[in-house]
């Protein structure tokens, strides 16, 4: 691959980078706001809306299946802004850590009370930099559909999983061939963080092994309101779901049907490694872990409430620039340049044992993103192998699917002008 088309892969990834960290600043300026009390403060429901039904609605479908799966370490890859270990901490009692390729989404706001503090990691995801099966329990949420090489990162999250992956999104499964190339052509691909990965079921069975496991994110007829029903349908819908009964039972419902057929949206990807058992799925007391969410979601609304008044007037905890990075953090990372050598704290970022290179850090979070390139091929070649194995059909669709997800990084050709020009016609009123 020339010098030409590495550098623009990695314009794709700093534009990203760069726009989420834009936007997530402007939002924290914003939140307090602009934030609505969804529950009151001794945690009944009080304003629900369909993207805060759904947010609780996804947590339990994930955490159904942690509840099936023994594990002892967790991590959240793309964290964002959630807290997705905070909430495993609480519940299994397990070492569980934040990674996101934005910086100032790891920040240790509020000092231990988020769980970031000595716990979070700013990283590439295309070049974890952790050692091989670092952590029992690997979630990556609502990540898939906006990643540059999602072939080469869930080669790495499979890397670095000892007993269990699981992956959410909301917009990357397609339904056939025609939808996915019109979903596509309609995504204008200069826009950062757009969904730009679109992939068929038989593309995921492939990169993740017969042993995946699936099931969709969302079933319609299933929510309190049709997604495409009217705002005014919605809000009566979900704005009546104000006790913790009618609450519990709504996101029970909301997870009975598992399937993709009519009425599905988006997908849950479940792959447990060879060898690990997992328990049965009616092993999980389901409106008690319904309720469990609701009332860790309420505390948590009421704890960011608390921190964004003491960021205000100067008074929230946090930890000092110069804190050194955890030496129990250190035990599970490994350099993403040489890909080999351990990390070990050097001030306050880390240096690599074997290639010598450091890496900065900032209240006590190392900022480990690659500072040189690999090799196109051999990455990809790599990836092959870790998620396909000797299988040469699987490895045949896999290597299709990355280099045809990777036009995503090429500025829009003729065809996709037209589409866009298509699209923009049949969306007039009256067109």
């Amino acid at each position: 691959m020339s010098r030409g088309a590495k550098d623009a892969r990695f314009a794709v990834e700093r534009r990203t980078h760069d726009w989420l960290e834009e936007h997530y600043l402007r939002a924290m300026a914003g939140l307090r706001e602009r934030e609505v009390d969804v529950f009151t403060p001794d945690g009944r429901p009080l304003h629900m809306t369909p993207y805060h039904f759904q947010e609780i609605q996804r947590k339990l479908k994930i955490f159904r299946w942690l509840d099936r799966v023994r594990f002892e370490s967790f991590i959240d890859i793309g964290s964002g802004f959630d807290v997705y270990p905070n909430r495993v901490r609480e519940r299994y009692g397990v070492p569980a850590f934040y990674a996101d390729m934005v910086h100032s989404m790891n920040l240790p706001y509020g000092g231990a009370e988020f769980g970031r503090l000595d716990h979070a990691v700013t990283m590439n995801l295309a070049s974890l930099p952790f050692r091989d099966a670092a952590f029992d329990a690997v979630l990556c949420s609502e990540v898939l559909e906006h990643l540059v090489r999602p072939v080469e990162a869930i080669a790495e999250l499979m890397r670095i999983t000892r007993r269990v992956l699981i992956m959410t999104s909301l917009e990357a499964l397609s339904v056939n061939r025609w939808e996915r190339l019109r979903s596509h052509l309609r995504v204008d691909v200069r826009v950062p963080h757009v969904e730009r990965n679109f992939l068929l079921l038989e593309e995921i069975e492939a990169i993740f092994g017969p042993a995946v496991h699936h099931e969709n994110l969302l079933y319609d007829p299933d929510l309190p309101a049709s997604a495409f029903g009217s705002a005014a349908t919605q809000e009566a819908a979900y704005g009546g779901l104000r006790d913790m009964p009618a609450l519990v039972a709504a996101l029970c419902r909301a997870v009975r049907t598992r399937g993709h057929g009519p009425g599905a949206m988006g997908i849950l990807v479940v792959r447990v490694m060879p060898g690990v058992e997992v328990g049965p799925a009616e092993g999980v007391d389901e409106p008690g872990l319904a309720r469990w969410l609701v009332e860790r979601t309420a505390a948590t609304q009421h704890a960011a409430r608390a921190l964004l008044a003491q960021m205000a007037d100067g008074t929230a905890p946090f930890a000092e620039v110069d804190r050194p990075v955890s030496a129990a953090l250190c035990e599970r990372l490994r350099c993403p340049d040489c890909r080999a050598g351990a990390l070990e704290p050097a001030g306050a970022g880390v240096r690599c044992v074997g290639c010598g290179t450091a890496f900065r850090g900032e209240w006590g979070v190392p900022v480990l993103q690659p500072t040189r390139p690999r090799d196109e091929e051999a990455a990809l070649d790599e990836a092959l192998g870790r998620l396909c194995g000797s299988d040469r059909a699987s490895r045949s669709v896999v290597r299709r699917l990355a280099w045809r997800l990777r036009r995503n990084e090429r500025a829009p050709g003729p065809l996709k002008r037209a589409a866009w020009r298509l699209d923009r016609l049949l969306r007039r009123p009256g067109g």
